[in-house]
């Protein structure tokens, strides 16, 4: 098989698998889903998706590379707008929090993740230099230890949210 065909079909089977993922990610969160379960979502052998990917981990790490893509787009745009900076700053964390309550997996993975700017794997440095750009992004508006404040207002808030936004019956 040529190499283009198989990195084709590498590709193929990996999109297959994180769409599975996503799929039990949004219905039973990160700690709700293994890798058993994605096999069977997916329609392979548990020895096949660790052909593609090594862990749980990198799967959804993958997810939320693609996911942190899209919102630093968003924020992007707030960024260009003609807003004034409060306006901006009140967007991002608009789109922020959208992140956070629609993806909320990827949001607590990225929140929860660390990084380092040497990483050697490229999914890791990936998210790595999604976050940081996001960071420096939004550093136009602030200083940096502003925006970090403001982040971890935002990520208490959401966390509080959704422990208090549980209906008793």
């Amino acid at each position: 098989m040529s190499s283009e065909k198989k990195a084709a079909v590498t590709k193929y089977h990996r999109r297959a698998l994180m769409t599975a993922a996503d799929r039990l990610l949004s219905q039973l969160g990160y700690d709700g889903m293994n890798m058993n379960m994605l096999a069977k979502e997916a329609g392979y052998s548990k020895a096949t998706v660790y052909v593609y990917f090594r862990s749980k981990d990198e799967i959804v790490r993958a997810l939320a590379v693609e996911r942190l893509a899209l919102m630093r787009s968003e924020i992007a745009l707030a960024l260009k707008s003609d807003m004034d900076d409060d306006e901006k700053f009140r967007e991002i964390a608009n789109v922020i929090k959208e992140f956070a309550t629609e993806d909320g997996a990827y949001f607590d993975f990225v929140c929860e993740s660390k990084f380092d700017e040497n990483e050697t794997d490229d999914d890791k440095r990936a998210l790595s230099e999604l976050v940081n750009g996001i960071a420096e992004d939004v550093s136009a508006l602030a200083p940096i230890e502003t925006v970090r404040q403001k982040w971890y207002a935002l990520y208490g808030e959401i966390k509080t949210k959704k422990m208090f936004d549980r209906s008793d019956g």
